[in-house]
């Protein structure tokens, strides 16, 4: 499948080609492989459920982002003493759209100890 590129304006023509990408990974997937008996409320149904996956993925791919430009804090905010960073976390929360899995970074305060999560705390998750 050719990769599509995006730029940040979004033009009508990328979305255009995003439906076109997504009804043909409904239809090679099987969801909507006869499309000449499908009904309305099947295929919404369908599309809704593969619109969710890609906002999912997408959210994901932002709070990643988001932890990449997060400065930790150096210090622990409870006792001033240095944090000490321990090997990132697999983190799940729940969406309106359904589970969102992303990567969060732990810092850990031997003094207190407790572990923070800067990007988690930050970003209000």
């Amino acid at each position: 499948m050719e990769k599509l590129v995006m730029d940040s304006t979004l033009e009508p023509r990328s979305l255009d080609d995003i439906a076109d990408m997504l009804v043909e990974r409904l239809t090679r997937s099987g969801k909507l492989a006869d499309l000449a008996t499908a009904d309305l409320e099947t295929i919404e149904e369908e599309v809704i459920k593969s619109i969710d996956d890609v906002t999912r993925d997408a959210i994901s791919k932002v709070l990643q982002r988001q932890r990449r430009q997060t400065e930790p804090p150096q210090a622990c905010p409870r006792c001033g003493q240095p944090l000490q960073v321990k090997r990132p976390q697999g983190r799940s929360m729940q969406s309106r759209r359904g589970p969102i899995h992303f990567q969060c970074d732990v810092l850990r305060c031997e003094a207190c100890r407790l572990d923070f999560f800067p990007s988690v705390q930050d970003s209000g998750v």
